[in-house]
């Protein structure tokens, strides 16, 4: 059923009015909007936005102490893992883009969490053959990703970027209303283990909102990894002890995995987008939707339309770009390590132009993927002005035909975290990490929760268990460059709702001009691919949802500022400089910048 006109129309109607023609920096937002600084700001050098105030805090101090916008990321995430052990972690994994414009430079470190050599008793690959906890596990990637990168081209000490994370896990912070929240909605998760049920439940009764945690042992893990860098994490007494608790819910996986893990450093996926060039994670993360995404709706003059929340063909044009797009991700991402994976060829014009079709009209009950293999030109670089990205595959398409679309697996819920920071010299960095699902596995060990990555495998093809695979993720650090110069830096949590979200602040943002505090209150929508249901943002004018219905979309309206639709963090850059960060309502994020 549709709804009404709601409360969230009328505020959007007051913050909006018609699209602009240049963009406008809301300066002084009642609080009925802006709920306090924290969650926009404009600065002239540098801007960091991450979920928590504390490690917003740890990345503005790394750059004024002389780090760079790298130094500011290991910081800040190192922090999260701290005071997000919900979402994210040492235990977990997650990717990375990075601008160095210093050297002109784009690279996508991706560090998710890996299967290891041996399934053992996980089989294939299926979540249906996960027996214990402990198998739902893969190698975390976290500790080397963020390391890695460090030492790639952080200007700062190790010490210095462990330091405030230390700092937050033996004093102690304060617990936020969301932590709260999912220490008492995960009672069963946090009793898989008498020291997290000790920690998060002393006495028996689930810490709340505004008491103190304080976190000795990861202390002591994250001293031994400042001590010893990845080392610390990897090898001795730490990796020993973790393999030895994994071990006794009969994980196949070992010290060696552990020492055999490599983050895997990639170019981005590129993408053309009017006039600006999309930096967008490779495989197996999900750049490659949302750069189809963006060349679907290209071919249309949104200029000539209103706003999707308030025009009937926009949004009608936004959500069948989005579940073609979708549909393409879900048949045919995977780890490019071992298998055929045409993202260079989904990401293309050419491409976007072929899948069209799909676009208007009636709505088929499942979408299926298409069939970009007549695009894939093997080996091919593929180069955006003077920005090299990432190839098309070497590989042949999959040995088994991939004819129908597979079934979206991924969680409902919102267990990940995001970080988007620009430094003075206009480097710029958008992280996404996750453990998985809320506190991974609920396997606890040397301070830290562990993964589920191991359920993200399925029997598809492309996404299928093999030794040292990662599954394919809807993850997708994200960023917008105008020549050589950031514009953008956004991504989001979310699940399935990532991708989306992160399209929708780019078309906001940079097509129609509006302010990105705007855009990021805009409704948002998640449609499915293997069923004609949208999922709905409460704010949308019953005109505009009465279309969508009308061509065949079934619509399930949620509550407005839904944790479901992700929790995007982004920094814009304006015209003559400026930068604007953002810290989404959805989430607890913050903003600072100076």
């Amino acid at each position: 059923m549709i709804k009404r006109i709601s409360l969230f129309l009328i505020l959007f109607i007051y913050l909006n009015g018609c699209s602009s023609s240049s963009t406008v920096i809301p300066e002084n937002k009642p609080l009925l909007i802006a709920q306090s600084r924290t969650q926009h700001q404009v600065a002239s050098n540098a801007m960091v936005a991450t979920s928590h105030d504390l490690a917003t805090k740890a990345g503005i101090k790394m750059l004024k102490n002389g780090g760079n916008a790298i130094d500011a990321t290991v910081a800040a995430a190192f922090v999260l893992g701290v005071v997000e052990p919900m979402m994210a972690g040492i235990g977990g994994g997650g990717s990375m883009t990075v601008w160095y414009k210093e050297t002109e430079e784009a690279r996508h470190y991706e560090f998710y969490a890996s299967a290891g050599a041996d399934s053992g008793k996980v089989g294939p690959g299926s979540p249906d053959s996960l027996i214990t906890p402990e198998q739902e596990v893969a190698v975390p990637g976290t500790v080397d990703g963020l390391l890695k990168a460090h030492k790639e081209y952080g200007k700062l000490s190790r010490e210095e970027v462990l330091e405030p994370a230390i700092t937050a896990a033996e004093e102690g912070f304060i617990i936020h209303p969301l932590l709260a929240r999912t220490i008492r909605e995960q009672k069963d998760k946090l009793h898989v283990d008498s020291a997290a049920a000790k920690l998060f439940y002393p006495n028996g009764e689930p810490l709340r909102t505004g008491e103190k945690l304080v976190q000795d042992e990861l202390a002591a893990t994250l001293k031994q990894i400042s001590r010893q860098g990845p080392r610390g994490f990897y090898e001795g007494p730490v990796a020993e002890h973790l393999i030895a608790r994994l071990q006794q819910g009969e994980s196949p996986l070992t010290l060696e995995d552990f020492r055999k893990f490599k983050t895997r450093i990639r170019q981005p996926l590129l993408g053309d987008y009017h006039q600006y060039t999309v930096l967008a994670p490779p495989p197996p993360m999900a750049g490659m939707e949302v750069i189809e995404t963006l060349n679907l709706l290209e071919l249309y003059d949104l200029a000539s339309m209103g706003l999707p929340a308030e025009d009937p063909r926009a949004l009608s044009l936004l959500t069948d770009a989005i579940r073609i797009s979708r549909a393409d991700r879900y048949l045919w991402n995977g780890d490019p390590r071992g298998v055929g994976v045409p993202a260079a060829a989904v990401a293309s014009d050419k491409y976007a132009a072929h899948r069209q079709k799909f676009m208007g009209g009636a709505v088929p009950d499942s979408l299926p993927g298409g069939d970009p293999w007549n695009f894939v030109q093997r080996g091919q670089e593929v180069t955006v002005g003077n920005i090299s990205g990432y190839p098309f595959t070497s590989f042949d398409r999959p040995d088994e035909s991939q004819k129908e679309g597979q079934k979206e697996n991924e969680s409902s819920n919102s267990q990940t975290t995001h970080l988007s920071i620009i430094d003075k010299n206009g480097n710029a960095v958008t992280l996404t990490f996750t453990m998985g699902l809320y506190f991974g596995s609920g396997v606890y060990a040397e301070g830290a929760f562990l993964n589920t990555a191991g359920r993200n495998f399925d029997q598809s093809p492309t996404n299928k268990w093999g030794p040292y695979r990662t599954p394919r993720s809807s993850t997708a650090p994200t960023m917008v460059l105008e020549n050589s110069d950031v514009r953008l830096v956004v991504g989001s949590p979310g699940s399935g709702r990532i991708p989306p979200a992160i399209d929708q602040m780019i078309l906001y943002t940079l097509h129609y001009n509006i302010s990105p505090l705007d855009a990021i209150y805009m409704p948002r929508i998640y449609p499915f691919t293997n069923s004609n249901t949208v999922m709905v943002e409460d704010g949308f004018p019953t005109p505009v949802l009465a279309h969508l219905a009308d061509r065949g979309y079934e619509l399930e309206i949620l509550a407005p500022y839904d944790l479901y639709f992700g929790g995007v963090h982004m920094v814009y850059v304006t015209e003559d400089g400026r930068l604007v960060g953002v810290a989404d309502p959805r989430r607890n994020g913050t903003v600072d910048g100076y």
